[in-house]
């Protein structure tokens, strides 16, 4: 006749036995905690934006397009007045931006290190101010416009120069996604 008696498991089972039910519980408890993968973010920018912003000079900044101006749009000491050149390039800019179906954007302006910190923040106001309004009277949603003045907080170029401090009279122009 056949032993049918069932013997208990052994008290102490083999460390590669012990080790692999170990692996599979904590598989079981990762694998119900788990969150189902996300949807692939949306694209924030269509594809024929990218194109506009990449041949208007615009780079890739996080997640917006950022243009610094620095050297098409460097402004004289204490000045925040565009010159000719510079409200028609703007006007071209805002009009082919406005076409490409962008509607928001950030325009700070800042300043170099020279005068007080309470000016140079009222001068990159006004700085941004005229850029925005170039863009605007050329059919860039003036809504869809921020203006920020930075001062002298975030300079490109070392002010210890004239040439440096030119670079830092400037204005950036930052595309933000709806």
């Amino acid at each position: 006749m056949t032993d049918c008696r069932l013997y208990p498991p052994s008290p102490v089972p083999d460390r590669r036995r012990r080790a692999a039910l170990i692996a599979l519980a904590a598989a079981a408890v990762a694998g119900c905690q788990a969150t189902p993968p996300a949807a692939p973010p949306r694209p924030r920018f269509r594809p024929e934006q990218v194109r506009t912003l990449q041949d208007l000079g615009f780079r890739p900044e996080g997640e917006d397009w950022q243009l610094d101006l620095s050297m098409a749009l460097l402004f004289g000491f204490d000045a925040d007045r565009l010159q000719p050149p510079q409200t028609e390039r703007l006007g071209r800019m805002g009009r082919a931006l406005a076409e490409a179906g962008i509607r928001r954007m950030h325009v700070e302006g800042h300043t170099d290190n020279v005068g007080a910190a309470a000016y140079n923040q009222a001068l990159s106001l006004r700085r941004a101010a005229s850029v925005a309004r170039a863009l605007a009277g050329a059919g860039f949603d003036a809504a869809g416009l921020q203006v920020r003045g930075l001062g002298a907080e975030r300079p490109i170029a070392d002010n210890d120069s004239e040439a440096g401090r030119a670079q830092n009279r400037r204005v950036t122009l930052i595309v933000v996604a709806d």
